[in-house]
C-alpha cells in the first residue's frame, strides 16, 4: 500500500543559533535612526544587553519632553562609550552612584539623540555636560536603557582636538578630546621608527586647533649615545617644535621635566600604536593601570591596547587624557580651513616666522615661477623630507 503524501507530517526547522554578526546588525544606531525620524517619536523602547541576550521592555521619558535645566546636573566626561558615557559630578552634587578612589560620585550616562544632533557628535572626554534623570529606577548599568540620567546638553567647549572618522561613516570628523590646554604626541626614536608624515599631519592638526604641541620622544635607551644617535628626521622635526621632551621609562630620563609641564594642565596623549604612549601614562599618574603591549615582529608596527579615551587626574593638579593608538591621521575632506592653498601657506617649517615668501599667493609649490619653497628644497636649506610629506598630505586631499 502506498503511503499517502500528506500521511507525514513536516519535520520542524532546525533552529540555528544566531552568531555575533547578526547580533551586531541589530545594534541600534542612534544618529541615523534620528535622520529617519523614528527615534524620538518612540517614549517606549526595547533595550538589550550588550549581546542582545536577555532582550527588555523599559518605559521611559518622552525624549521630546523637555528637561528642565535647573533640575540637571553638571559633571565632566571622564570616558566615553558606543552609547553611554562615565560622568564624574561635581562635588556640589549629591546622587547616588559610584565613587572613585577619593570620593567622587560617577555615573553613566546615555546620549539622548536631540543632544547628539544639536552637538554634530557625541560627548568627548573632557567635555562638561548637564546630566537630567530618564528612568525612575536606579541604574543597574544592564544595557543603555537601564541608565537613570541621560546627557541633555553640552557645555560650550574651550577647545578641542579633531580627527577626521572613516571614509565611508557619515561622521566626517571625530573629536578625540575637548577643553584642552596641550597635545603631547608620543613618538619612539625606534622600534617602531619614527614616522615623518604622520608627526606633520598630527602637528597641523594641533595648529588648527590653536593647541600649543609637545613632543615626546620615548626609548631613549634603546639608543647607545642617546641624543647623539639620533636620525636626521628625526632631528629636523625637532627643529620646527616648540617643545622637545626625550625619555626613558625605564631609566627614568626626562620624566620628571615632563611632570613639570604637565603640571596644572589639561593634557591629550596620543600618538601611534606600539610607542610606548600606554607605558608613559602608566610611569606618570600612579593607578592608571592602562594595558601594554609589544611592538609585532612580522612588521615593526605596535599593537592597539588603548580602546577608548579615558581622562586621569594628574598628581598635584590636572588632567591626561589618554587617547586610542592610531597608526594614521588624516585631515578631514572638504574642510574649508584646509584646502590645498591654505595647507601650502601654513605647512610647519616652510616659511621663517610663518610669513608666507612665494611669489604668487596661490602657490601650492608644485611647479609655480617664483616658489621658495622649492628654490629652499633644491638648495638645502630645506629637507626633502619634509616636502615629500607635504606633497603627501597634499595629493591625499585630491
Amino acid at each position: 500500500m502506498l503511503n499517502n503524501e500528506f500521511d507525514d507530517e513536516p519535520e520542524p526547522l532546525r533552529r540555528v543559533k544566531p552568531t555575533r554578526r547578526d547580533h551586531r546588525s541589530r545594534r541600534i544606531d542612534v544618529m541615523r535612526e534620528l535622520e529617519s525620524g523614528v527615534v524620538d517619536e518612540r517614549p517606549v523602547k526595547e533595550r538589550f544587553s550588550r549581546e542582545f541576550k536577555n532582550p527588555r521592555i523599559k518605559k521611559i521619558k518622552d525624549p521630546l519632553e523637555k528637561i528642565d535645566e535647573k533640575d540637571c546636573v553638571e559633571g565632566l566626561v571622564v570616558e566615553v562609550h558606543r552609547r553611554t558615557c562615565e560622568v564624574r559630578l561635581d562635588p556640589s552634587t549629591s546622587l547616588c552612584s559610584a565613587q572613585d578612589d577619593i570620593g567622587r560620585e560617577t555615573v553613566t550616562a546615555m546620549y539622548r539623540a536631540t543632544t547628539s544632533k544639536a552637538l554634530g557628535e557625541f560627548p568627548a572626554v573632557g567635555d562638561r555636560v548637564l546630566l537630567g534623570q530618564v528612568n525612575e529606577d536606579e541604574d543597574s548599568g544592564e544595557g543603555v536603557g537601564s541608565q537613570k540620567y541621560c546627557v541633555v546638553r553640552v557645555l560650550p567647549r574651550k577647545s578641542e582636538l579633531k580627527r577626521p572618522g572613516p571614509r565611508d561613516s557619515f561622521r566626517r570628523k571625530l573629536t578625540l578630546a575637548a577643553n584642552i590646554d596641550q597635545v603631547v604626541i608620543v613618538a619612539s626614536v625606534t622600534q617602531p621608527e619614527f614616522n615623518y608624515g604622520f608627526m606633520d599631519r598630527f602637528l597641523l592638526a594641533a595648529n588648527l586647533n590653536n593647541l600649543p604641541f609637545v613632543l615626546v620622544l620615548t626609548k631613549m635607551d634603546l639608543l647607545p649615545n642617546g641624543e647623539a644617535d639620533l636620525n636626521d628626521d628625526i632631528r629636523d622635526f625637532m627643529s620646527i617644535v616648540d617643545k622637545v621632551i626625550p625619555v626613558s621609562v625605564k631609566t627614568g630620563v626626562g620624566l620628571e621635566r615632563l611632570r613639570e609641564e604637565l603640571l596644572g594642565k589639561s593634557s591629550v596623549f596620543s600618538g601611534q600604536s606600539g610607542v610606548g604612549k600606554s607605558t608613559l601614562v602608566n610611569a606618570l599618574v600612579p593607578g592608571a593601570e592602562l594595558e601594554t603591549g609589544a611592538v609585532r615582529e612580522r612588521d615593526g608596527k605596535g599593537r592597539h591596547t588603548t580602546t577608548s579615551s579615558s581622562l586621569f587626574d594628574f598628581p598635584g593638579g590636572g588632567y591626561v587624557i589618554d587617547t586610542p593608538g592610531i597608526r594614521s591621521i588624516g585631515l578631514a575632506d572638504g574642510d574649508d580651513d584646509m584646502d590645498g592653498e591654505t595647507l601650502a601657506k601654513i605647512f610647519p617649517g616652510f616659511f621663517e616666522g610663518d610669513l608666507f615668501t612665494c611669489k604668487y599667493s596661490n602657490c601650492k609649490h608644485l611647479k609655480e615661477p617664483g616658489c621658495s619653497v622649492r628654490a629652499a628644497v633644491e638648495s638645502g636649506k630645506l629637507s626633502r623630507a619634509r616636502y615629500a610629506s607635504y606633497l603627501r598630505i597634499l595629493n591625499s586631499r585630491n
